[in-house]
Formats: C-alpha cells, sequence, structure tokens
C-alpha cells in the first residue's frame, strides 16, 4: 500500500487511539437508565465504522461490498481488542454485549458513510432546474 493510500486510514487509526485511551482511564460516569453506556460503545463505533469507510473506499479499486466487509472485519476485532484491554484496567470491565454495540456501530458508520457518498455523487437537482 503506497503512502497516499495509508493517508485515508489515518483518521481511523487515530480515532482508535483516542477510544484506547480513554478504555484506559478509570473513571465513573452516572448514566442515567440502563443500557446507556450501549449507546456510546454505538456511537464511538459507529465513528469508527465511517472512519474505515472513508479509508477503504478511497483507498481501494474494488468492489464496494468487498470495501464495507473488509471495514467491517477492521472494526470488528477493535471491538473485541477494546474489551480485552479493559479487562486489565483496574475499575474497568469488559462484556460481551459490548462488543456487539461496537459492531452494531461498525455497521451503522459504514451505512451512514455509503449514504452521504452517494447523495455526494447525485447531482443536485437545484443545478438543473
Amino acid at each position: 500500500m503506497t503512502m497516499r493510500k495509508v493517508r485515508y486510514f489515518v483518521p481511523a487509526g487515530l480515532f482508535y487511539l483516542l477510544i484506547f485511551l480513554l478504555s484506559s482511564q478509570h473513571f465513573e460516569v452516572a448514566l442515567p437508565g440502563h443500557g446507556l453506556d450501549k449507546v456510546a460503545h454505538f456511537i464511538e463505533f459507529s465513528v469508527l465504522g465511517f472512519l474505515l469507510s472513508l479509508g477503504y473506499f478511497n483507498a481501494f479499486s474494488i468492489p464496494s461490498v468487498i470495501k464495507a466487509i473488509l471495514a467491517f472485519l477492521t472494526g470488528l476485532p477493535l471491538g473485541f481488542l477494546d474489551e480485552f484491554h479493559q479487562r486489565f484496567v483496574p475499575g474497568r470491565t469488559s462484556a460481551l454485549n459490548d462488543v456487539g454495540a461496537d459492531a452494531a456501530g461498525i455497521i451503522a458508520g459504514i451505512l451512514i458513510y455509503l449514504y452521504l457518498a452517494r447523495k455526494r455523487r447525485r447531482p443536485s437537482e437545484d443545478r438543473t432546474a
């Protein structure tokens, strides 16, 4: 992979570094309601899924479905790695259902990327009027 292609993955790498650093911290946030930590997992991994899509869709000339699958298959192990890492952080817990929220977030991020990319490619109807 050339450096030009690598640059498309820098945002995803930096964002995962942020996730990893935040996972290394022990802090307690009193979230109202049950399961809102899953919402946080979903949101952070939807951003990661979007950024991974940005990388794959701009760096490679392969079918779009393969790019989307690669984005998912890159993001999912990162979700597992995040949970595995949290097992060793004092005061943090590791839960398999967090990985489920991560996976759903990755899929959402990929779908958001595809929606925005399609919308960007489509000519504006205002220009034709």
